[in-house]
């Protein structure tokens, strides 16, 4: 009898784990980040691998953290684009890749 009770304990256990997991990967958030070099900059845009992206309103941050000024964006610059829901949400601005 102990031994039916541990394993429907065991199986409601595994069965509420997955729920929860399968819950939280359907409200997960999109996100996801393009990292490259910065190829060019024409006024409110970016060129980075080839795509040109709008960064009008978006916070610029450097590698710290901090706010950063939009001088800051050079071609040849590191730069990270992070994205939620397909929108750009900020970017992170790098020093020089040097060879």
């Amino acid at each position: 009898m102990y031994n039916k009770k541990k394993k429907v304990g065991i199986v409601l256990i595994v069965m509420l784990v997955y729920v929860f997991m399968s819950v939280s990967f359907c409200y997960a958030e999109k996100v996801r980040v393009i990292e490259g070099v910065l190829q060019d900059v024409i006024h409110g845009s970016i060129k980075v691998k080839g795509n040109y992206y709008d960064i009008s309103g978006v916070p610029l941050l450097d590698a710290s953290g901090k706010e950063a000024a939009k001088d800051l964006l050079k071609p040849g610059k590191k730069v990270e684009i992070f994205f939620k829901d397909d929108r750009i949400t900020k970017v992170v601005i790098h020093g020089y890749l040097v060879d």
